[in-house]
């Protein structure tokens, strides 16, 4: 009798498990694109739901760029206390640490902002509040799923006129092109991101040049060698990026807008072996390209 409650019990078990939804497993530096439903928001994280993979750490830094749509080409730039709990959003970024995202990019819609800013202040009507907990949830999965219809028309009918514009404005293609004007890179001494004399003499040298194009971008990568731990690596390769992108806004003058979001490479690409010592030298590296954007140049 004993044995047969105790296979009932890990056939519950099994059966509870095989519910769960899939764990979120994303690798240090990899891509990420995210929608979902804003849970909690922290002072420099929130909690997202995902329909693939559940909830979700999302990591906000001073690089994190939040916006709406504002017409067809154009968006406006949303302060961090917008991402309130039940906004849907969209995400870009890259893995931070097991299960946890590193935003670039989060997108949003006005009409979902407005909803999710009414919900939080308590206008939903009264009568349209359930007492009973399992009525709220049923109702909600209504919501949601009508929602998820009308995000999914929505998005239809978007690339039917991205179509429609793609057709029309040909000569808008060379937009999403850029001309590397300028490049340098800076090099590091072992588990620093503090700036060499050099470094920032080379610096100097592309912030002068830099400022006299027209509609340039600035884009740095911050890499490591292959010397102690992956995540601290990772770390590291972010700081040195934010050293450079910090030494160009307040001694080269440029203009927070023109520069990117900077990249944190860790240990990946390297620029040479990392069996000698040489060759761990010139991984310990930050990379810096000038961009132009071959569209707006013209």
């Amino acid at each position: 009798m004993t044995v047969i409650i105790r296979r009932i019990g890990l056939c519950q078990l099994l059966v509870f498990c095989l519910a769960l939804p899939p764990a979120f497993c994303v690798s240090t530096g990899q891509t990420v694109k995210l929608e979902g439903y804003v849970v909690s928001v922290n002072n420099d994280s929130l909690t997202m739901r995902t329909k693939e993979s559940g909830e979700i750490a999302v990591l906000l830094t001073e690089f994190t760029k939040i916006s709406t749509p504002r017409g067809l080409f154009r968006k406006k730039q949303m302060p961090p206390d917008s991402l309130v709990p039940g906004l849907w959003i969209k995400v870009q970024g890259m893995g931070s640490s097991p299960g946890r995202v590193l935003a670039k990019n989060i997108n949003f819609s006005g009409s979902d902002l407005r909803m999710a800013s009414a919900i939080k202040a308590g206008l939903v009507p009264v009568e349209m509040k359930l007492t009973d907990t399992q009525q709220q949830v049923q109702s909600n999965a209504q919501t949601i799923q009508a929602h998820e219809g009308a995000i999914q028309a929505h998005q239809q009918n978007i690339e039917a006129s991205q179509r429609q514009i793609q057709t029309i404005n040909q000569r808008f293609s060379k937009l999403a092109d850029y001309d590397v004007k300028y490049s340098v890179n800076v090099y590091f001494p072992a588990g620093s991101a503090t700036l060499s004399e050099k470094a920032k003499s080379d610096l100097t040298q592309l912030a002068q040049s830099a400022v006299s194009l027209k509609a340039y971008l600035v884009e740095v990568e911050g890499y490591t060698d292959s010397s102690g731990r992956a995540d601290v690596n990772q770390q590291l390769s972010m700081h040195r990026a934010a050293s450079v992108i910090a030494f160009l806004q307040q001694e080269g003058n440029i203009p927070v807008r023109r520069v990117l979001m900077p990249g944190a490479m860790g240990e990946s690409h390297p620029a040479s072996s990392n069996v000698s010592s040489q060759g761990r030298e010139g991984n310990r590296r930050a990379e810096v390209q000038v961009l132009v954007n071959r569209g707006l140049a013209e």
